[in-house]
Parts: C-alpha cells; sequence; structure tokens
C-alpha cells in the first residue's frame, strides 16, 4: 500500500454507572511502528519516502534567499482545550529530556500528584508538549504513558537545519484516576544521532491541572483504569474482571503500520487494515484505523510548516464491551487478544504493530456488590471480512491499476442484569466501508492513491443510545518520481486529505466539559496540496511547497470552532480563526 500508517493503541474501558454494568470499549487511532524510521532491512528504496531526510535551506522561498536562522513553528490545526477561565489551576513539569541516541532508553520520571490541587475537585488535565529540533533527521514516532497506560502517541515534525519548535496541547481529563494516584510517567522517543543523523529532538511535557467551578463541575471519571499493552502484531493478556461492573469501553488508543514501495512493486499486503479485539477468542469489535501520513511522507514540503492530520494526536477508537459483560463478571480471568488483519496469506501485515490498551471501569453502586450476570441473545460477527481485490496491467507492461473494497458489518445483543440497574438489553451494530484505487505508471514510479474508509457503530441499552461513532476518511494523493533519474526531481500532490466524524461518549470516556451522560462532538477537517523537490547528490536541494486546511469543530453544547489556514514555501501566509470561549 502507499500509505504510512501510524501506531495503534487499544485504550479498553470498563465502566458502571448507578444503575446498570455496561463495559464500553475505545480503540485509538493506532497500532503503529514504535518509529517513523524506515526499515533498516529494505530491499529498494520506497517511493513515497526519501531515502535520507530532506535538507533544504531554510527561506521564504525554499533555495532561492538568504538564510533565516529563526526556527520556525511547525502547527497542528486543532480546536483550544475548553478549561475553566476564573478556578484555580496547577501547573506540573512532568518531563524534560533531550532525545539523541534514545532508541530503548525512554526518559522515565516518578508522578505525584499536584498538592496544591486536590485531584478530586479537576474539571479538566491538559497536557502541553513542546518539541525543538535543529539539524537532519527523520520523523519519529513517541509514545506516553503513567502507571503503564498509553495516554498519547504522537509523532514528530522534520527538523531543519535553522531549527524548528512546535506545540501542542491535549486534553487528558479521562486519565484522571491516574492522574490522582502516584505512579511513573515513560516518555519513549526513539531517535538516532550520527554524523549524517543530526537532529536531537529536545522535550519539554508539563500538566495543568483545573480545579471545578460552578460554571465548570468536576469531571465524571471511571473508578479504575487498568492497562493493556503488547508488543507484536498479535498478542494477548490476562484481565481479571470487576464482577459488579456496568460498563465496559476499550479503546485501541493508537495503532499505526509503516508501509513502504520497492521501484520493483507492490508490497505491503495490501491497503486494508483493521484491529481485532477479542476476549477469550471471540471477536468482540473491530477498529479500521485513520489513515495518518507521517510528516516525511510522500514529500517532505508538504508539511512544513502544517503538519500531517493527526500527526500530532494518533485518534481512538471506541467499541462497547457491555454485552460480553455476562462473559467478563464471571470472576476469573480472561484472555483479551489484540490483532491486526491485513491482505497477506492467513490475513496477515508487515511488522511494525504496536497495540497498547486501557480498560476504564466503573464500578456498580449496589450496596451490597451483586454480581453482573446476564446472556448473550444474538451474535452475528464473521471472524474476517469479504475483500474484494483486482488488478489490471496496462498493455505495454509499465503500469498498473489495483482496486481493494471491504465490507464490514456485525450486529450484537445480550440481556445483562446488574445489582442496581436490574435486567437491560444492551444491542450494538457496526457497518464499515472501504474501497482503495491505486494508479501505477511508468514502472511504479507515477503512483495515485484514491482511498475511503466509512463506518458507523452504535450502541444502545435499553434502546437509548450511549456511544456513537460515524466516520468518514477520504484521501487522494499522488505522486511522481518519473524525473527523478534525469533531472533529479520529484513532486506529490495532495487532492484531498480528510478526518471527518462524529463522536457521542459516554462520561467515563470523555473529556474536560463532559455532562452527566456523555458528550457529543463533530469534527471536520481537511487538507489539499502539493510539492516539488530538485536536488542532486552531494549538493544543496531546492523545492516549493503549499498546503491549505480547513478545520470545524462543534460539540454538544452548541460550542463552535472554525480555523481556516493556508502556507506556502514553510510560511503561513493566512490564518483566519474564530473565536472561542
Amino acid at each position: 500500500m502507499l500509505l504510512s500508517w501510524l501506531p495503534v493503541t487499544l485504550s479498553v474501558a470498563l465502566v458502571t454507572a448507578d444503575k446498570a454494568q455496561r463495559p464500553f470499549v475505545a480503540l485509538g487511532a493506532g497500532s503503529s511502528p514504535t518509529s517513523a524510521e524506515p526499515h533498516a532491512d529494505r530491499l529498494s528504496r520506497p517511493l513515497w519516502r526519501l531515502e535520507e531526510p530532506l535538507d533544504l535551506p531554510e527561506t521564504t522561498a525554499y533555495g532561492s534567499g538568504g538564510m533565516d536562522t529563526a526556527p520556525r513553528e511547525n502547527l497542528q490545526v486543532h480546536h483550544p482545550v475548553l478549561v475553566p477561565q476564573n478556578g484555580k489551576r496547577c501547573t506540573v513539569q512532568l518531563v524534560r529530556h533531550d532525545f539523541a541516541n534514545s532508541y530503548y532508553q525512554p526518559a522515565i520520571v516518578d508522578y505525584k500528584p499536584p498538592r496544591d490541587c486536590p485531584s478530586n475537585d479537576w474539571a479538566a488535565v491538559v497536557l502541553n508538549l513542546t518539541v525543538t529540533s535543529n539539524g537532519t533527521q527523520f520523523d519519529r514516532l513517541a509514545s506516553l504513558s503513567l502507571s503503564h497506560v498509553e495516554i498519547w502517541r504522537t509523532s514528530t515534525a522534520e527538523p531543519t537545519k535553522a531549527g524548528i519548535i512546535w506545540t501542542y496541547e491535549k486534553d487528558v481529563t479521562r486519565f484522571s484516576p491516574l492522574f490522582a494516584q502516584p505512579g511513573q510517567i515513560l516518555l519513549e522517543l526513539n531517535n538516532i544521532v550520527n554524523e549524517q543523523y543530526t537532529g536531537i529532538f529536545s522535550v519539554q511535557l508539563s500538566a495543568t491541572f483545573y480545579a471545578a467551578t460552578p460554571a465548570f463541575p468536576a469531571a465524571r471519571k471511571a473508578d479504575l483504569i487498568l492497562p493493556l499493552t503488547t508488543g507484536k502484531r498479535r498478542s494477548s493478556q490476562m484481565l481479571s474482571y470487576p464482577g459488579d461492573t456496568r460498563r465496559a469501553l476499550e479503546p485501541p488508543m493508537n495503532t499505526a503500520e509503516a508501509n513502504f514501495f520497492p521501484e520493483a512493486g507492490l508490497i505491503g499486503k495490501g491497503p486494508y487494515r483493521e484491529v481485532q479485539v477479542r476476549i477469550d477468542e471471540t471477536l468482540v469489535g473491530v477498529v479500521q484505523p485513520f489513515p495518518v501520513i507521517y510528516t516525511g511522507g510522500a514529500n517532505p514540503l508538504l508539511w512544513r510548516p502544517l503538519a500531517s492530520l493527526r500527526a500530532f494526536d494518533i485518534p481512538s477508537g471506541y467499541l462497547d464491551l457491555t454485552p460480553f459483560l455476562p462473559i467478563l463478571g464471571d470472576g476469573g480471568k480472561h484472555e483479551v487478544l489484540f490483532s491486526v488483519l491485513g491482505e497477506g496469506e492467513d490475513n496477515t501485515v508487515n511488522e511494525n504493530w504496536f497495540i497498547t490498551g486501557a480498560v476504564h471501569v466503573v464500578l456498580d453502586k449496589a450496596h451490597p456488590p451483586l454480581r453482573t450476570t446476564g446472556r448473550i441473545l444474538d451474535y452475528h460477527f464473521a471472524p474476517a471480512p469479504l475483500i474484494i481485490s483486482a488488478g489490471f496491467p496496462s498493455p505495454d507492461r509499465t503500469g498498473l491499476k489495483t482496486s481493494v473494497g471491504v465490507s464490514r458489518g456485525f450486529a450484537i445483543r445480550s440481556e445483562v442484569e446488574t445489582g442496581s440497574g436490574g435486567k437491560k438489553i444492551v444491542s450494538v451494530v457496526m457497518n464499515s466501508k472501504f474501497d482503495n484505487v491505486q494508479d501505477f505508471e511508468d514502472k511504479g514510479l507515477s503512483q495515485r492513491v484514491r482511498q475511503t474508509i466509512e463506518y458507523s457503530y452504535r450502541s444502545t441499552h435499553d434502546g437509548r443510545v450511549r456511544l456513537q461513532d460515524a466516520a468518514e476518511f477520504p484521501l487522494d494523493i499522488a505522486t511522481n518520481y518519473t524525473l527523478l533519474a534525469k533531472e533529479h526531481r520529484f513532486s506529490a500532490k495532495l487532492r484531498s486529505y480528510g478526518y471527518n466524524r462524529q463522536l457521542l461518549l459516554p462520561a467515563a470516556l470523555c473529556d474536560s466539559h463532559c455532562g452527566k451522560d456523555g458528550s457529543s462532538a463533530a469534527t471536520k477537517s481537511s487538507q489539499s496540496g502539493e510539492a516539488e523537490i530538485t536536488g542532486r547528490d552531494g549538493q544543496r536541494s531546492t523545492g516549493w511547497g503549499r498546503m491549505e486546511e480547513r478545520y470545524s469543530f462543534v460539540d454538544s453544547a452548541g460550542l463552535v470552532y472554525r480555523e481556516h489556514v493556508k502556507a506556502e514555501n514553510g510560511t503561513v501566509t493566512k490564518r483566519n480563526r474564530s473565536r472561542w470561549p
């Protein structure tokens, strides 16, 4: 496939409300590789990735003027985090670290809750990540964990010799139970520094805790968060599930994989990927990851200074596990298995999938506690999707057109009885569609990908919607290397790239400013642009790039945020932002 998938993490949440046990699963954006660096053992140079990091002069128009020594600011468009404006707040520095030769050498820091902001009164918890780097370096992946639970998967921008800097704020209020207890912070950013790769990533990470106010009450949260972490494409972990649970939420939080193309042909075992979740070998949910493109992907000048969609914050997916509480609530240990399905032999994929998860648990309020019971009434879930693939070579055998179509659906209905809520009917229905068309010309030197991922996921408890996730991810991108050999020139054109998603989450999984019954939000973001690079071995490269992005966010309270940004040759030329409370 042509895409570079980012890492996947699974975040599992078990939640119980006042009257009934319900499990939800929140699956994150990614199962992905632990580093964006190309594979050292690949057989030939991929067309979607440079053999070496790009080294361009940092000028207003690349390669056409004097050096500008000021670090360039990179950014990812996103709505500001909604937090109390007039209440008490405490900011704590968590990590300050330089990542040089940092493979298998994460930053590890002991964590203690802030004394001045009581943990039972937090309305919001927000992380601030600021990174600087200068030199020649690839884009890298990073992972942040607290008490063995991954809470953030991100990637870096590609640095320049003049230097870059970026800051991103992430709402992590749903992980408040972890921040309320002493623990250990682990920040992993695998990097290599030598005579060729000189860029060191200097990282500062802080957390701000916002006290509740009358207008901004304390956040509802899970009673317990349990980690599920794997280091393989297919791996499992034993989990002892509380018997008095009402809801279970599991999110594979960050998932991604790097797939590269050699000049000889197509590799990557097809474009389709799905992350599967099983309990004791019973398939309980699947997630189609959003195709995040690294900031060095296709053509690095596309993403300067606007990062590719969600590159700094890999999105999460969500599943409601409540229909499976009759299995989980028996008091025994259960195997939770995460796997990634592709189009290779026996549905295999390539290496570099790293899946993590966390189970959010809300305990039932019945006193004395009673074990949750029930039965699965209907289960319609195929172990693998129907994949239809076709290939059409050109008459002169120098080109190829491929198409892949996948349809997926499942329906589950259970009767669940909890100590405080009695019997309820819980239903989950999911449908998804995947279409991918790829055109290869001139023996693969010219490539185009047109892809659309659509899905809808809906869980109801006695007819009331508890979790809903509907998304559409369009992508249309082309790369052209036909002039690379003669003129040392290659280009990329991003016709469309979108992240359109509507989410309704229960209170135990949503972040700040979440109501009693949860929150809903609609996010739409799109990018389009083009870039070209010309360069010879041993000589300075020149090039140009332009990008346009439109972003909108609307939440359940009616708050609206919109932003329109244009950038050209490394400089933001237009940025219109709406007001935000």
